[in-house]
């Protein structure tokens, strides 16, 4: 029997309330928020902060984690300082909203032979991990398009405990990589984990669970497994696709829990 409860990542491009009583509608138990337009730390204030907070408790929705916005890796210099900052921001915002749990997609880990890039790397992911534990929070690693045992390798190396993976089954699956081998290589370091198969982009990719399971299809069964075989119980986050309506996606993950329950 699946124990992990399904969660929603909002879209922060539309009418944030709306989406929360959506959310709640739908059968959802917590929520993903992104720290950007009207939810961007600098725009929200603490009136609209305690709203925001009240909303959530209204229809009884967890915050699961807030998103940091990301549209580089942070394996380059460029703004760097700037960018730890802003990422600080959000480490404190959620904290104080209720969540213990940043995402960001913080981009690929450079090769161990490209040791400019990877020494950024490194110290970024540094001290954005000594930021967030410092604000009482984790910063989970959006897993997706790397090798999950590089992935692990480098956590490994940094060994802090303020860092953790978020996994993308879709990514994950988009990039030829096993959703539920993921899980198994990364299971100490897992704190959240996206659910469905993927719905946009290059789905091309041969199904790395082998012959019988089309491109872009998740193995719900084996995936789930290998969640209940790490001790995995958090949520598992519907993202639909930005500006769609959400009922499609997150519904047929209900269908999907339900047949293997």
């Amino acid at each position: 029997m699946i124990r992990n409860p399904l969660g929603l990542r909002l879209d922060p491009g539309r009418p944030i309330r709306e989406q929360i009583r959506r959310a709640a509608s739908l059968g959802a138990k917590g929520v993903v928020l992104e720290a950007s337009g009207d939810l961007a730390p600098h725009r929200l204030g603490e009136t609209g902060r305690r709203d925001l907070k009240h909303q959530l408790r209204s229809v009884e929705l967890a915050l699961i984690a807030v998103a940091l916005p990301t549209r580089r890796a942070f394996d380059s210099g460029d703004q760097l300082d700037d960018r730890i900052r802003r990422a600080d921001a959000v480490f404190a915002l959620a904290f104080e909203l209720g969540a213990r749990l940043s995402l960001a997609n913080v981009g690929p880990a450079p090769p161990e032979d490209d040791a400019p890039r990877r020494e950024i790397f490194t110290g970024a992911l540094a001290s954005l991990a000594g930021r967030a534990d410092h604000r009482g929070v984790r910063l989970a690693v959006e897993a997706g398009g790397e090798p999950p045992q590089a992935l692990r390798a480098f956590l490994d190396g940094l060994a802090h405990p303020a860092l953790a993976a978020s996994l993308d089954p879709p990514g994950l699956l988009r990039a030829g990589f096993d959703p539920a081998a993921a899980a198994t290589e990364l299971h100490a370091w897992i704190a959240h984990s996206y659910s469905g198969d993927p719905t946009g982009g290059s789905t091309a990719a041969r199904n790395p669970r082998g012959v019988g399971f089309p491109p872009g299809a998740l193995d719900w069964e084996e995936y789930v497994g290998a969640l209940e075989e790490i001790a995995y119980h958090g949520f598992l986050t519907v993202w639909p696709e930005p500006s769609s309506d959400p009922e499609r996606p997150f519904r047929a993950v209900v269908a999907r829990v339900a047949r293997i329950s």
